[in-house]
């Protein structure tokens, strides 16, 4: 849109696209039925029955594209596969900083030099894969053109939800900055127009004759061309329709960590990520931050090892849910039915497994020169708790065991009993011969 934000280090595009989605809904009843092993054992199973799936269509904003071609009505419900300009987040490639000497700043023998032909004050630029990962501790505002760059007075509505909390921050820019816009890109090939209402520039969809008699021809083939509902008589935008926002990173200070060049152009000084060599067999790799606010080194390092902690304990929590049902089947593999288990069983089960493969994760990554120590207490923890789990769990029925996980899975994903005849339902360790259901 040939827009240029001053001050701003990172501007964020975001785009949103006018789309139908489906909505799903399904009435089942409760139904029982008794389903038969190779070896003649049966077991009773509930099961859902006399199904009536019901189909509804909205059409709003969104900020993903959605596939119409699995819809049940395709034709009437028509998401054209129209995405321009998607989201993306743009560093600024001629973004300069200014240190003050007594600051704070670190000044090495090539600054003090720097210093004494240029001033007291330090200009040098940012490379642009300093801001790869934006600027911690600063969050993205909105950019809005407005008359003079003047905030327009809040409305009813904001006023009253002003009570309940803290508004998102807004950056007011002038119209003037928008002269350009018109010989733009985007203005010229997808006809993109400054709307305002929170920021926004809006494309409309324009779809082709041929297009039209081929939806129409579609509405015909699934029978819903003269299915309307009400969310088609309702004034919206069109499918296809296309809009985008910008938000931007503009601190005033920032602390930086990386390293510092001299460009061969005018001697400027140019900060650049730093390359730090690997140790024996390790790969070398690079480190450059950007901070909001003034940061020692120290505290900036210590903020980005909380950041990796905080993913790390994400992807644990998301390992120990996949651990519920894995623990299930890896039970019936050894002719246990954690599920019909107590729950303190089915606990012992789960963090057994969760155990076993954080250790092993561990030392895929780690190897056996770091933290070897509480790699094997933790995999000796997991094994304790599986076995306990394993001896005091329900017997499953007998036979194969892989047959048992996969009929399993089939009868999670609600597939039909001829699918899934399992060898018996009979416990083949079980001295009275019962049935385990």
């Amino acid at each position: 849109m040939n827009v240029s934000i001053p001050g701003a280090l990172t501007l964020k595009r975001n785009t949103e696209y006018c789309q139908w989605q489906e909505i799903q809904s399904q009435r089942c009843e409760t139904c029982t039925r008794t389903v038969k092993a190779k070896d003649g054992s049966t077991k009773e199973e509930s099961y859902q029955c006399n199904c009536i799936k019901e189909y509804n269509y909205i059409k709003s904003w969104r900020n993903h594209r959605i596939n119409s071609m699995l819809f049940d009505q395709p034709g009437a419900h028509h998401n054209p596969p129209r995405d321009p300009y998607p989201s993306s987040v743009m560093p600024a490639k001629d973004a300069k900083l200014t240190f003050q000497e007594g600051e704070g700043n670190i000044i090495d023998e090539e600054i003090q030099q720097h210093k004494k032909k240029k001033g007291s004050s330090i200009d040098t630029k940012l490379d642009a894969n300093m801001l790869s990962s934006g600027i911690r501790q600063q969050s993205y505002r909105r950019v809005e053109f407005t008359p003079n760059g003047q905030m327009p007075p809040p409305s009813m509505f904001s006023r009253f939800f002003s009570y309940f909390g803290s508004t998102r921050p807004t950056r007011y820019e002038p119209l003037q900055l928008l002269k350009d816009t018109p010989d733009s890109p985007a203005a010229i090939h997808d006809n993109f127009v400054y709307v305002g209402q929170g920021g926004y520039f809006f494309s409309a969809y324009e779809s082709q004759t041929a297009s039209k008699l081929f939806n129409y021809f579609a509405q015909y083939l699934e029978g819903s061309l003269f299915d309307w509902q009400i969310g088609d008589l309702m004034p919206s935008c069109t499918a296809g329709d296309v809009r985008f926002y910008y938000e931007v990173q503009d601190p005033t200070t920032v602390s930086v960590l990386g390293q510092l060049s001299s460009q061969s152009v005018a001697n400027e000084l140019k900060i650049t990520p730093r390359t730090l060599n690997g140790i024996g067999d390790t790969t070398s790799s690079t480190i450059g931050l950007v901070h909001a606010g003034r940061h020692s080194p120290q505290d900036m390092l210590l903020a980005e090892d909380s950041d990796s902690k905080n993913k790390a304990n994400f992807v644990r929590a998301l390992l120990f849910l996949w651990s519920i049902p894995a623990s299930r089947l890896c039970g019936l593999a050894f002719g246990r039915e954690l599920g019909e288990s107590s729950f303190t069983i089915q606990t012992e089960g789960v963090i057994g497994l969760f155990f076993t493969l954080l250790s092993a994760m561990w030392l895929i990554v780690w190897g056996e020169t770091f933290g070897a120590k509480e790699t094997a207490i933790l995999f000796f923890c997991g094994g304790t708790f599986g076995y306990i789990a394993l001896k005091s769990a329900v017997r499953s029925g007998g036979g194969s065991a892989v047959r048992r996980v996969y009929c399993r899975i089939l009868k999670w994903a609600n597939a039909p009993p001829e699918w899934r005849v399992e060898d018996s339902y009979v416990s083949t360790e079980s001295s009275s011969g019962r049935k385990m259901l």
